[in-house]
């Protein structure tokens, strides 16, 4: 909910799945839940928009799970709050075929993010690297993803659950990634806040020029 030139930073990411054809958005809440709620109402634009509120912090991977009540749909895109990492691909493709696949970007210095190690051979990924004070150059999550149900079925319900650490990691044999190289910036230090004016700035207007040829 921070504002980014004037303009919400939630709304630069809705923006983004109606540019690449979702029609229906699940917000995973919780404290702040009215006031988003109020703001975003239950349509945007095109897109319809559902609530999944949590009563407790439930984490990154148990609020997947609170809000897998709302659809029963057996594969589903997702999308973190606090980065924005625009992307190429066929969802329809992805979607019709059993495997999970994680977003992934490039940086120089991969040291404030950890690190994901791929295999270019099936574009799979081997395994997930904790953050080091290292500032080479790697590949980091986008914090982008698309899931097969399944891979949720059999967790606990109601508690706090990390996705990148009690999930993302049981998934490796069955993960693959998709290079998000658009450019990528996250809000969430104040540095990259501030980085996060000018790269949108940037990246709309490249939109703008490219929806005009």
């Amino acid at each position: 909910m921070m504002k980014i030139n004037g303009k919400f930073f939630l709304f630069f990411l809705l923006d983004l799945l109606i540019s690449k054809g979702f029609k229906d958005i699940i917000l995973c809440t919780g404290h702040g839940h009215k006031i988003i709620k109020k703001l975003v109402g239950d349509r945007y634009r095109s897109i319809q928009i559902s609530y999944s509120k949590e009563e407790n912090a439930l984490g990154t991977g148990g609020a997947i799970l609170h809000a897998l009540n709302l659809f029963n749909d057996q594969k589903f895109f997702v999308l973190n709050g606090d980065s924005f990492c625009d992307f190429n691909g066929d969802l329809e493709v992805l979607s019709n075929n059993n495997n999970n696949f994680i977003f992934i970007h490039k940086v120089n210095d991969i040291s404030r993010y950890g690190e994901v190690k791929i295999n270019l051979a099936d574009n799979s990924v081997s395994s997930f690297i904790e953050k080091k004070p290292s500032s080479r150059s790697g590949f980091i999550n986008a914090g982008m993803y698309v899931f097969v149900r399944s891979v949720f079925q059999n967790l606990k319900r109601g508690i706090f659950i990390s996705l990148e650490a009690e999930i993302l990691p049981n998934l490796i044999g069955n993960l693959k990634f998709i290079l998000c190289d658009n450019g990528f910036i996250d809000i969430g230090t104040p540095n990259s806040l501030l980085e996060s004016e000018s790269f949108l700035a940037e990246h709309m207007s490249k939109k703008e020029l490219a929806n005009e040829r």
